[in-house]
C-alpha cells in the first residue's frame, strides 16, 4: 500500500493518532504536517517482538520524514502487559509500557536531522523534540 489519508472507519484510529499526537513535524516543525499513512507487517515466525509486530508509517508532506509507531500502540492494547504480549516485550525490554514508543523511519529532506535517523523514542520525548524547533 502506498502512502495515503485514511478515510472512513478502517483507518479512522491511525489517521487520527498521528494527526492528533503528532501535530507538529519533529523533523521539519511544520504545524501542518498533513500526515499520510501506510502499513508494514511484521514477520511471522520470528521470536523477536520487534520484528513481528505489525506497524503504521506516518509521513510528513513537507519534509517526507517517516515515523513508525507499533499498531498496538496506536490502539492501545501495547500500553499493558496485561492485555498483550507486545506489552509483556516492552516489559521485558525495560520500556515503560504506558509510554507509545516511535522510531524515526526516515528523517526526509532535512539533512540536518540524519543524527536521529533509526532512533526510538517515547512520543511525549518526539513531541518535545518538535516543540525545540
Amino acid at each position: 500500500m502506498a502512502f495515503k489519508r485514511m478515510e472512513g472507519f478502517a483507518g479512522s484510529i491511525p489517521q487520527q493518532f498521528a494527526d492528533t499526537q503528532i501535530p507538529k513535524c519533529p523533523m521539519c516543525g511544520t504545524t501542518e504536517p498533513y500526515w499520510t499513512l501506510d502499513q508494514r507487517m511484521g514477520k511471522m515466525f520470528s521470536l523477536d517482538p520487534e520484528e513481528n509486530a505489525h506497524k503504521y508509517l506516518f509521513k510528513c508532506d513537507k519534509c517526507q520524514c517517516v515515523l513508525r509507531v507499533p499498531t498496538t500502540d496506536v490502539v492501545g492494547v501495547g500500553r499493558s502487559a496485561l492485555l498483550s504480549w507486545q506489552g509483556v516485550a516492552k516489559k521485558l525490554r525495560g520500556k515503560d509500557t504506558s509510554a507509545v514508543y516511535v522510531t524515526i523511519e526516515e528523517v526526509g529532506n532535512m539533512q540536518t536531522t540524519e543524527i536521529h535517523k533509526g532512533k526510538e523514542m517515547t512520543l511525549h520525548e518526539l513531541t518535545a523534540m518538535a516543540y525545540q524547533l
